[in-house]
């Protein structure tokens, strides 16, 4: 009998052990709730979305300057265009303290017949000296032509160039971490082979609300 009892309380023990470990895995996600809703996907996000007709003929930064008073959290950015010509294009965004992210690069394997890169975009603002047709009545982004870059991206001698059109490209820009990207400034570089031209049609981006 003193065994069976033992065996009991042993059992028991084991049972609020467990009934522990779970409460202490849901107070956890609770907290990542209310502290880091961009892990658990309970945030709230808007999309901003903006016609270009930026032409690029060389490398060169550009910024995506906040027009609001609060950081904004960039939670994903894509581009669409066209490649005009047969060089290298690469584009990054920078979220000037150290993170770079791929958006686009124009290249597949030559033994392949899918592109090496593709992907999705988003993005709001004005660029002196190109036109844009604002489709959003408070954008939060405004983008900004800024200064030229040296130098430009060579090609491996296993791929080759793609030129034309692109759609909604975000190579390492379609989930981006909000509180990694959370700023009143972002930097898009534009790393472009001399005889090439790039065209940009399309932004999009998206942003996080109530972090």
């Amino acid at each position: 009998m003193k065994k069976a009892i033992e065996k009991a309380d042993k059992a028991r023990i084991r049972f609020v052990k467990a009934e522990f470990a779970v409460l202490m895995i849901c107070l956890v996600l609770l907290a990542l709730v209310f502290s880091r809703p961009e892990i658990v996907g309970y945030a709230s996000t808007s999309v901003h979305s903006q016609d270009l007709n930026l032409f690029v003929e060389q490398s060169q930064r550009f910024y995506l300057r906040s027009l609001i008073s609060e950081p904004v959290h960039l939670t994903s950015l894509t581009l669409s265009g066209e490649v005009i010509g047969e060089g290298t294009v690469s584009i990054y965004l920078d979220n000037e303290r150290g993170m770079r992210n791929l958006v686009y690069k124009n290249v597949k394997r030559k033994d392949s017949t899918h592109n090496r890169i593709t992907g999705t975009s988003v993005l709001g603002g004005g660029v002196t000296g190109n036109s844009i047709q604002q489709h959003e009545e408070n954008p939060v982004l405004d983008l900004l032509e800024g200064p030229v870059l040296q130098g430009y991206e060579f090609l491996n001698p296993a791929y080759r160039t793609v030129s034309g059109e692109f759609h909604h490209a975000c190579v390492e820009s379609c989930l981006l971490q909000a509180r990694t990207f959370e700023g009143r400034r972002f930097a898009i570089d534009f790393f472009i082979e001399p005889g090439t031209i790039l065209k940009i049609k399309e932004i999009v981006y998206t942003t996080l609300e109530d972090i």
